[in-house]
């Protein structure tokens, strides 16, 4: 399980809204400031977000959030095993049943790679955040 601290900004129907109280992963490096990563940590906002949630909570109380963390293993995988496959699976077929294609082979595998990130984007995500990582609050801090 991963585990963060956030805050409740809102309580509404049910639902708790939260937001992370950690600024990036990367807090305790020594290497922020010449870190790409430590610098959009800075400059983008903290999201916020609605969880599900039975507790007795207010606004402004400290809570532990969890994620499984399996449903990241299988998301990544997704994420960046899928398009690799689907774009050598298209391009070994175009190259094997149309030869006379073999030149426009380099456009045909970044169409299909382009293509298969925007279907993911587009299907992915809201399934993603809708049925498996649904983050859980654990309790009050």
């Amino acid at each position: 399980m991963i585990e963060e601290q956030a805050i409740v900004t809102q309580v509404a129907n049910g639902q708790v809204f939260i937001k992370s109280l950690q600024s990036s992963a990367c807090g305790g490096c020594s290497q922020q400031t010449g870190c790409s990563t430590a610098t959009l940590a800075k400059i983008l906002p903290k999201r916020e977000f609605a969880v599900d949630c039975d507790l007795n909570l207010q606004v402004g109380d400290s809570v532990r959030v969890q994620i499984d963390d399996t449903h990241l293993i299988l998301s990544s995988m997704l994420l960046y095993l899928l398009p690799l496959i689907v774009t050598l699976t298209i391009v070994c077929l175009a190259n094997a049943f149309l030869p006379m294609l073999e030149s426009w082979l380099p456009e045909i595998s970044l169409a299909t790679l382009l293509f298969t990130f925007w279907l993911i984007h587009n299907f992915h995500a809201p399934l993603l955040v809708r049925f498996s990582l649904k983050p859980q609050i654990m309790g009050k801090i």
